[in-house]
């Protein structure tokens, strides 16, 4: 009785609580958004990529995944997905606000976008015009934008993984920001401060998600929160570097730099005095959510793919882009992570969370392959690649150990080169032959938002080097 009691105490503070910020949000958006506000908006300087299209090994093999993934989204696509008919009000038809109707929907948009602003789309190797895939990826920006709940009376946002949605949506905005009209910048704009609230106040949780506690013990059996502090982060990043000079600029790094270091934070970080940003590490955590060895829980077994997620979302391509400094809480246990895919061997028969580890045994990453090895099988696919090769392009520039960064390169190819191949085998440059090799639903999307990531990275090697601080934030 007294459990059922709690339970339902719990439920009705947490309605009140979101009724509260829904109110507090409607107020702050009533005058917020005036035309100067765009005046904080800083854009991105193109210029410093000018000729650097195809250069290094890696960024070409990147950049051919990306084109290929921009081929596929402006032909089979966009029919697939009706966007050939514009609604009466001259916007795309999301058909509906959950994650598969909006979130593949601004992938595609940040990878055309980035693409385009880039100098790498080619439409020679996509099929359609420059012209027309511009048009298009304005389109898809525009329609997020309107479509979002800023904007339109139930439409969506302020869920579970809506910050991530408009993460995607905002950074497509962003690049293609001086090719928007008045009314698309404006939607786009309430779209970030909407969801920037939401995550400021942890969705109106009592706090972030972790899958240890202070002490250590496991309060999110088999769910690691890593995946979630890290999208959470993705909108506030995208304004911190959009808006610099925004009045709320200090507390959306704050909250990005506390979300990161919860998402990559190890039981013993808790107890660590290492100064990040101005304050001791552990001061910063309220819990961990990956292993000590790099390894992470999810889906109730040790899962490779969410080792990955903790860095999916990484902030630094985004800073790195607006020439700004980046913090050193984007690069916390980057080598630990890359640790648990090159050297933390698996035993066939021995037993780790989740169960009893398949044949043959050994390390995650292969030596001398693109291939994966799941000690625990995956219920996604064995067919997935580009978070990985995702992954080592992060790892190849911003890992402190030059061996680190060197067998990162070596993996990134093998791997890039094993997804390339796949999508060799589709005219239309699609990745996957079926759910059997990536059973989630919006998969091609997928693969578009991590070649897109991989080629901002190995683009932006070939500019300035980037800036890292550890100076606390103002």
């Amino acid at each position: 009785m007294m459990e059922n009691t709690t339970k339902c105490l719990f439920w009705l503070w947490l309605c009140l609580r979101v009724t509260a910020l829904s109110a507090q949000d409607q107020k702050m958006n009533a005058g917020i958004f005036p035309a100067a506000e765009v005046e904080y908006v800083k854009l991105i300087d193109w210029k410093r990529f000018e000729g650097k299209s195809m250069v290094t090994d890696s960024q070409q093999l990147a950049g051919k995944l990306l084109l290929n993934a921009n081929k596929y989204a402006l032909t089979t696509w966009w029919q697939e997905r009706g966007f050939s008919e514009l609604s009466q009000h001259g916007y795309l038809d999301l058909k509906g606000i959950s994650e598969h109707r909006v979130r593949p929907v601004a992938a595609e948009a940040e990878a055309l976008a980035a693409s385009l602003r880039l100098g790498l789309y080619d439409p020679a190797s996509v099929g359609v015009s420059e012209h027309e895939a511009a048009e298009k990826t304005i389109l898809l920006i525009k329609s997020l934008a309107h479509a979002h709940l800023a904007n339109t009376e139930n439409g969506w946002g302020r869920e579970w993984q809506s910050a991530l949605w408009a993460g995607y949506s905002a950074f497509a905005g962003w690049m293609m920001w001086d090719k928007l009209d008045d009314q698309t910048q404006m939607e786009v704009l309430k779209m970030i401060r909407v969801e920037c609230e939401w995550i400021m106040h942890d969705k109106g949780l009592p706090q972030i998600k972790t899958y240890r506690n202070r002490h250590g013990e496991i309060i999110s059996p088999g769910d690691t929160g890593s995946e979630e502090n890290a999208w959470d982060g993705l909108i506030l990043t995208v304004a911190s570097a959009m808006m610099p000079a925004h009045p709320q600029q200090s507390k959306w790094m704050e909250k990005l730099i506390f979300l990161t270091l919860n998402a990559t934070a190890r039981p013993s970080d808790l107890e660590s005095t290492q100064l990040v940003n101005g304050k001791p590490l552990r001061e910063w955590l309220i819990g961990s959510n990956i292993n000590e060895d790099g390894t992470a829980v999810n889906h109730h077994f040790i899962h490779p793919d969410y080792m990955t997620s903790v860095f999916e979302f990484n902030p630094i391509k985004y800073f790195w882009l607006a020439d700004m400094e980046v913090s050193m809480a984007m690069v916390h246990n980057i080598d630990v992570v890359f640790g648990g895919f090159a050297d933390l061997t698996f035993t066939a028969g021995e037993t780790i969370t989740g169960g009893e580890v398949k044949a043959p045994g050994g390390t995650i990453f292969i030596q001398g392959t693109g291939d994966i090895y799941y000690p625990l099988g995956t219920d996604w696919g064995e067919g997935r690649r580009m978070n990985f090769v995702m992954f080592n392009s992060i790892a190849a520039a911003f890992s402190p150990n030059p061996a680190v960064r060197k067998r990162a390169r070596e993996w990134m190819l093998l791997q890039g080169q094993e997804a390339l191949e796949m999508q060799g085998r589709f005219e239309d440059g699609h990745t996957y032959m079926n759910e059997k090799e990536d059973a989630y639903k919006s998969r091609e999307a997928w693969v578009a938002d991590k070649a897109t990531s991989t080629y901002i990275i190995e683009a932006l090697q070939l500019t300035e080097a980037p800036r890292f601080t550890n100076q606390k934030i103002k």
